[in-house]
């Protein structure tokens, strides 16, 4: 599962580890006081549906007023950046990600980005090549792209 996590997403795999846990040993009660595992499995489902539902009334798309998108970006940038490699770098990262996505200007070509890791300096060295649009990373700690 952890393997999974760190595949698709690329961080993560101990909270995923740890909320799979605490599932299985929740079922384990039900199963004790005779629930049968099919209606522990339906009742999941359905808690998953009810919070997508929730998530999809509360989501707001402030992209039509700019300061607000550049917050919200900010905020995703921050949220992801907050994993073990990059969290003492997380601010600087995550303005020059929200820099770089920017200036994908919508077309969500994710290909576009180009990050060209380089040795030898930090992490906070690295810079956006203004003209190529390439991340520059300098830092010797290798980053999952």
């Amino acid at each position: 599962m952890s393997r999974i996590q760190d595949d698709e997403v690329g961080d993560g795999t101990t909270s995923v580890t740890v909320l799979a846990a605490e599932l299985l040993q929740e079922a384990e009660k039900l199963i004790d006081q005779k629930i049968h595992p099919q209606i522990i499995r339906a009742g999941w489902r359905r808690s998953a549906q009810i919070g997508r539902n929730v998530l999809n009334r509360t989501l707001a798309d402030n992209c039509d007023n700019e300061s607000k998108c550049h917050e919200d970006l900010l905020n995703i940038a921050r949220t992801t950046l907050g994993s073990k490699i990059l969290s003492q770098h997380k601010e600087y990262f995550a303005k020059l990600a929200v820099s770089v996505v920017l200036r994908l200007k919508r077309s969500g070509n994710l290909s576009a980005i180009q990050i060209i890791k380089m040795t030898g300096r930090t992490l906070e060295d690295s810079f956006l090549d203004e003209a190529s649009s390439r991340i520059r990373s300098l830092g010797s700690t290798t980053l999952k792209e």
